[in-house]
């Protein structure tokens, strides 16, 4: 009997909701509806999940994403292959392409693992950020309090929402921060909320005089690549590209925004960049072109997280890198899944002999 025959699939949507009211500089977050791939065959389990929050295309259209989604479970159940290249042409999300190679991957090493490694094996953690929001900040005593919180859990990297209101406060919050714990390194995240090059240059070199900020993501916009070339090569403090590379999957364009704006980082999210495939694809160009990169989740559920801290832990040691990622948002819903990640001083954890409790997925 051939093997292919056998393959079953079947869509599961689930509503997060966030612990509190999340703030970035041009979004509030309350709830997330996340879609899940699941393929069984012989006896074996694999699970994608398909999170289109941040995916600006997907988001406008939610119907189209599940349409598009239901159109490609028939297609399985029709093909009856478990390779990623025979669904390319029938995928236009990133989101869905993520979630397909998550599924393939987990079906053929068995569900909760795609890839074994130290890190699957529990030997090995990731170095992670923790995060603060831009609500955060609203009170300069509770942001202290709660950046010294994550510093006493062991986080030696923190990323930061900010934007153009709040800077006084978030000014005053690092100050302090820089006197009590000089080690400390910070990201922030800017989200596009600068309005021109002057204004995104004024507070580059004011974060960077406070000799803490590691770099800043995403100062303006995307799509104003020379704009953006130019905040680049005058700013003091080093600028990362994060949504700017949002819908950019041709490896030809990939090649001509990096020479183009000539980042010192990207910032990597399967979900919106062409799953691991278009995203290692970025790792390989910015390499050549000696700039750095991490990795980070697009607000996924544990199912998303596992994934992609599996993929994170295999990027690192096939290319050296030894950055910080952003793999903790997971912790930000009400109702995440039972999972066997742990986050433990500063870094993500897989405890290989904690169970999974996902039963909602499986009852079809």
């Amino acid at each position: 009997m051939n093997k292919h025959r056998e393959i079953n699939c079947y869509l599961k949507k689930k509503t997060f909701f966030f612990s509190e009211k999340i703030f970035n500089s041009n979004r509030k977050f309350k709830k997330n509806i996340i879609w899940f791939i699941i393929l069984t065959q012989n006896n074996n389990i694999g699970i994608g999940e398909c999170n289109p929050i941040l995916d600006q295309s997907a988001l406008k259209n939610l119907k189209k994403f599940e349409i598009e989604l239901i159109n490609l479970s028939k297609r399985i159940l029709y093909i009856k292959r478990t390779e990623i290249y025979f669904y390319y042409k029938y995928i236009s999300y990133s989101s869905i392409l993520f979630g397909l190679e998550q599924a393939f991957l987990s079906l053929k090493t068995k569900f909760p693992v795609l890839y074994h490694s130290e890190f699957t094996h529990g030997k090995k953690g990731i170095p992670i950020n923790s995060l603060m929001w831009l609500n955060s900040f609203n009170n300069i005593k509770y942001a202290i309090k709660e950046m010294e919180n994550r510093i006493i859990k062991g986080f030696s990297l923190i990323k930061m929402k900010i934007n153009a209101e709040l800077f006084n406060n978030q000014y005053f919050v690092l100050k302090e921060i820089r006197k009590k714990y000089p080690f400390i390194k910070i990201r922030v995240d800017a989200n596009g909320c600068f309005k021109n090059i002057e204004e995104a240059l004024y507070y580059l070199n004011k974060f960077y005089d406070l000799d803490i900020i590691d770099s800043m993501e995403q100062p303006i916009l995307p799509g104003n690549w020379k704009i953006m070339s130019e905040i680049c090569e005058k700013s003091k403090l080093p600028v990362a590209l994060d949504e700017e590379l949002g819908n950019v999957n041709i490896l030809k364009e990939k090649k001509k925004l990096l020479d183009v704006i000539q980042p010192k980082y990207i910032i990597l999210k399967p979900s919106i960049n062409g799953g691991f495939y278009g995203s290692e694809e970025w790792i390989l160009e910015a390499n050549k072109r000696k700039i750095k990169w991490y990795i980070s989740s697009s607000l996924e559920s544990d199912i998303g997280i596992n994934a992609i801290a599996q993929w994170t832990f295999i990027m690192q040691k096939k290319y050296n890198n030894q950055d910080t990622h952003g793999l903790n948002t997971g912790i930000l819903y009400l109702n995440n899944w039972i999972s066997s990640l742990e986050i433990k001083k500063g870094s993500i954890w897989n405890n290989p002999f904690e169970k999974w409790k996902i039963k909602i997925l499986l009852n079809t």
